[in-house]
């Protein structure tokens, strides 16, 4: 049985199952519109936002404390054409998150010039950008790929963060995620359980440029061997999933 497009907060319907193509288009339609979207990644729930008073909406609702970063959720295109890393550095990122089918978060500096960033408020730039860099989750299933692809060819930007209160860990079922939360979400897109819930934790969070670790995020271990088997880097080994 495939899903329509409903009407309802809350999809896919009671009867109905998961469609990434259907769904992506009505995450893609609340975020054009101002909305704010909670969706399922493997890494956990996360709550999406793109124009500017959706973003301040979804960060007041989190009780996120001024000056922390924002993160992009992007595209391999957006993240490419963004960024500015060599070409070896880009191949990794494309193999990584392309034909291995990882998540990450990639930070890096970036095009100060690119058009898709004038869509911001000087304050909301300030909040993406931390250091000179910009850093952006990349991958993370099928359902947020298409919506990244939707974004990209219409030019739109996305702002996303755990949908979780600030400090109080990832959520990898909508019934976990706090009220407060659930509030402000304009549609919610609830897949159940997500994939890497036995880690608790978020994304792998790397510096490319640097080729510096900033958090060892879920599957860490998967990422670390990849990265010494394929292109002979070395990385520090996670205390707790040891390879």
């Amino acid at each position: 049985m495939s899903s329509p497009i409903p009407q309802t907060k809350t999809i896919p319907q009671p009867g109905h199952f998961p469609n990434t193509t259907t769904d992506a288009q009505r995450v893609f339609h609340v975020l054009q519109i101002g909305g704010i979207a909670i969706v399922p990644t493997e890494v956990g729930y996360g709550l999406l936002a793109s124009s500017v008073e959706a973003i301040e909406r979804a960060f007041s609702a989190k009780r996120r404390r001024p000056g922390h970063a924002h993160g992009l959720i992007g595209s391999y295109e957006l993240h490419h054409e963004l960024h500015l890393l060599d070409a070896e550095k880009f191949e990794m990122t494309r193999v990584l998150t392309e034909d291995l089918d990882m998540g990450l978060g990639i930070v890096a500096p970036y095009k100060r010039d690119h058009p898709i960033l004038a869509k911001f408020t000087p304050e909301t730039l300030a909040n993406v950008v931390k250091d000179g860099k910009i850093g952006m989750f990349v991958g993370g299933g099928s359902l947020l790929r298409e919506i990244c692809r939707l974004n990209y060819e219409a030019g739109q930007v996305m702002v996303g963060s755990s949908a979780n209160l600030t400090g109080r860990g990832q959520k990898f079922r909508v019934e976990d995620i706090e009220e407060e939360i659930l509030e402000v979400a304009d549609l919610i897109v609830d897949y159940g359980l997500q994939r890497y819930h036995i880690y608790g934790r978020a994304s792998i969070m790397v510096d490319f440029g640097e080729m510096k670790v900033l958090r060892m995020g879920s599957c860490y271990e998967l990422f670390r061997e990849r990265m010494y088997r394929f292109w002979g880097v070395e990385l520090p080994e996670d205390p707790e999933y040891k390879t």
